[in-house]
């Protein structure tokens, strides 16, 4: 069975972590994806803490069980105020048309706002999702500059994991801005919640998608990758139990269930 050569995690929040972990594991077990294999992985957002995790473990199904068994017992932090207000400022500056420049300008307005998580605080979380601080050599890592220009972190950028993930995970609205070498950096799914056009010169491409790309409206780059991957996204089932609250740090372990049964399901498109 040919393994994909790029495997794309997108975004989602912790729900989204729990959820493609769970995927992710039951692809693992039956020998469909095994993100270890992959050539190289592209982690957005959720997608790059996810995707670190497992590389640097070498297995989806120890991440999994962990996950679930320490599911009530993590360091996240909760975003404090109104999470569905920020969800719904964040959706609308999303979808508004503005310029990529534009956009970022009023994502970090929105962080300067409503973002109240202390920094090192925010980045500690994000660190204990991790073994420590050693890239995987397949892993690509997206976040967006404040110029609105969409950055790749790899292990050849001389930036340390941690932040790069942290950055990576920046929400707008939710969590602080991330400093990386003097330049502002926020969520790397803020324009798109794969960024599957980076896996474009991949023969083979797998995209685990928390939060879809909208067919309709992704700009070419994004759909004509997604018209050739094999992608997965959330069934109705895990749509209707997973609350309103992506970020909410007790969803991980539910999620992976979620998503170990999704996962189960996907099987059948890699036979």
């Amino acid at each position: 069975m040919t393994m994909p050569s790029a495997l794309v995690l997108g975004g989602g929040g912790l729900l989204g972590i729990g959820w493609m972990t769970g995927v992710l594991a039951a692809l693992e077990e039956s020998g469909s994806v095994v993100a270890a294999d992959a050539d190289v992985v592209v982690g957005t957002s959720a997608g790059s803490a996810t995707a670190a995790a497992i590389l640097q473990l070498g297995s989806a199904t120890s991440y999994f069980d962990a996950m679930v068994r320490k599911s009530r017992r993590n360091r996240e932090l909760a975003p404090t105020g109104d999470v569905i207000a920020s969800m719904q400022a964040f959706a609308a500056i999303a979808a508004s048309g503005m310029s990529d420049s534009e956009r970022a300008r009023r994502f970090i307005a929105l962080s300067d706002a409503l973002a109240t998580a202390a920094p090192q605080a925010r980045r500690d979380a994000v660190a204990s999702r991790l073994s420590g601080s050693i890239w995987p050599e397949a892993l690509q890592v997206t976040a967006i500059r404040a110029d609105g220009v969409l950055e790749v972190f790899s292990p050849d950028s001389g930036v340390d994991l941690v932040d790069a993930v942290t950055a990576s995970c920046a929400v707008p609205g939710i969590w602080p801005t991330v400093s990386i070498d003097g330049s502002t950096y926020f969520d790397g799914g803020s324009f798109s919640p794969t960024n599957a056009h980076l896996a474009a010169a991949s023969e083979h491409v797998v995209v685990i998608a928390p939060v879809p790309d909208d067919p309709q409206t992704a700009p070419p780059p994004i759909a004509a990758v997604l018209a050739r991957a094999r992608v997965v996204a959330p069934s109705a089932r895990t749509l209707s139990l997973s609350g309103d609250n992506p970020f909410d740090p007790d969803i991980r372990g539910l999620a992976a269930s979620l998503g170990y049964d999704d996962g189960v399901d996907a099987m059948s498109a890699f036979d």
